[in-house]
């Protein structure tokens, strides 16, 4: 059995899209790290912090100690600073200015955890993926915050919705950018035998 740690309805959709059946759990997690981590590791241990709550929740609940519980956690570099969720409204407005015409990265861990020979183990990876953009406006930054979209995303923009046309160029997983790499999701659930139905 599959179970998914996580609030996303993007980590869902991609999931339910790409043919896997899953069961949810909700799994909140201090997002606090040590401040000596590269975002490569940072991002990996806050996916495998959320798999831990995840599965601990998960068998409180009555799953079974062999459910595999999935944790993704995902961050976008912008020269050595890490661009979360916009605070409010000015937040999400200079986050934006300062992508324009830039290019980063969008960083998505994601991290496994089950039971083998009666001890919990995780397992995470991350992936990378460099998106740019093209220059946009002051006008197109402020009706792209009233539409709301930005409020709850990493650097404040959504490549599936109407923050796609920001973007200029992409190198690597587009679903990394969305929240869920699946090319290498999918790697890593059929090493554990877990396929799409």
């Amino acid at each position: 059995m599959l179970v998914l740690a996580s609030a996303s309805p993007r980590r869902r959709e991609l999931l339910r899209q790409w043919g896997y059946e899953f069961e949810l759990v909700n799994a909140p997690v201090s997002e606090d790290l040590a401040e000596d981590l590269s975002p490569e590791e940072a991002v990996q241990a806050l996916a495998r912090r959320k798999a831990l709550t995840g599965y601990k929740v998960w068998n409180d609940k009555g799953g079974s100690p062999q459910d595999l519980v999935l944790a993704a956690d995902t961050i976008v570099v912008l020269g050595e600073k890490i661009l979360g969720k916009p605070s409010d409204e000015e937040d999400a407005y200079t986050m934006l200015k300062a992508l324009s015409g830039q290019t980063h990265q969008v960083m998505t861990g994601i991290a496994l955890a089950t039971e083998i020979e009666n001890k919990v183990q995780i397992e995470s990876a991350v992936d990378v993926t460099t998106v740019t953009f093209r220059k946009i406006n002051e006008q197109e930054i402020r009706e792209y915050i009233a539409s709301g979209e930005p409020m709850d995303k990493a650097a404040a923009y959504a490549i599936q919705g109407e923050g796609g046309k920001f973007v200029s160029g992409l190198q690597g997983s587009a679903t990394n950018v969305i929240g869920l790499p699946m090319e290498l999701l999918v790697a890593r659930l059929e090493q554990k035998g877990v396929f799409p139905v």
